[in-house]
């Protein structure tokens, strides 16, 4: 199975040493059974994306490209050669405006309703979407459901909103793909980052989830003999990494049909999918 993941953080300086730290299960898929990679973030008001097709992906250390990436939130997706080479269109994540969206499932048995999908979206937003892949389609059709209220909203609840919506779009199509007599989906997880928010959603398999509350850089070396350099302790420093597989058990589990989000004073909250 693919490998779907996202990153939040108070400071972006010190992802390295996130990395250095708890990066290791980004590396959950063996270079030899890549064959597409792809991350994207925020940078001053902007999606960005970086993708690697086919081989290229083989030579990317997965935690060493999240680590350079100059942002407080990040989305990425290691595509196993189990689904099948796609161009670079098709890799995964997607962005629009000041959304970075990825998915792991839902690539097979929508094409007689695909059209219909689409046509649901507004045509500014169509506009957007260049390849003809499912995730794709349902990031859009997500950020329709989250445009369509966000005014409405109070800025206090915008990050449950996000986590609703997303669980409100991962139900419709697991609903739809069971009407179709696709009972056989199987897991459907998405995550979703916008400026300072993320949020993550599964049905069929349990996300995993990692909270730092402080952080320390190691020591300098030793300029001379009897130089004892300390530690640099970051204690307001936080972070979170969300993924669907991990190489550890020191990962809280996000239960099965749940969203997630993490608010303003990094406590993270589940709610139920259709509840």
């Amino acid at each position: 199975m693919s490998q779907v993941f996202g990153y939040i953080c108070s400071d972006d300086s010190l992802t390295t040493e996130v990395m250095n730290q708890i990066g290791d299960s980004l590396r959950a898929i063996a270079p030899e059974d890549r064959v597409g990679l792809g991350i994207g973030w925020l940078q001053e008001g902007r999606s960005l994306l970086r993708k690697h097709p086919k081989r290229k992906a083989a030579s990317v250390d997965v935690p060493s490209l999240v680590a350079d990436v100059p942002s407080r939130t990040i989305v990425g997706h290691v595509r196993h050669k189990e689904l099948g080479r796609v161009g670079t269109k098709e890799l995964q994540p997607f962005r629009f405006r000041n959304w970075v969206y990825a998915q792991r499932g839902a690539s097979e048995g929508f094409d007689d309703v695909y059209d219909t999908l689409r046509a649901s979206v507004p045509d500014h937003v169509q506009r957007n979407i260049e390849g003809t892949t499912m995730a794709e389609l349902v990031f859009h059709i997500f950020y329709t459901k989250v445009e369509s209220e966000l005014s409405t909203t109070p800025k206090a609840k915008w990050r449950r909103l996000y986590a609703r919506k997303l669980g409100e779009t991962m139900l419709a199509l697991y609903e739809l793909s069971c009407k179709n007599g696709n009972e056989d989906i199987g897991p459907l997880q998405a995550v979703a980052v916008t400026p300072r928010s993320i949020v993550a959603s599964s049905i069929g398999e349990s996300l995993h989830y990692r909270l730092i509350e402080g952080i320390e850089e190691p020591t300098e070396e030793p300029l001379f003999a009897g130089h004892k350099p300390k530690a640099v302790k970051h204690d307001r420093f936080r972070a979170l990494l969300v993924a669907n597989r991990v190489t550890d058990d020191e990962w809280v589990e996000c239960p099965d049909r749940h969203v997630m989000w993490v608010d303003e004073k990094w406590q993270v909250h589940f709610e139920e999918i259709g509840s």
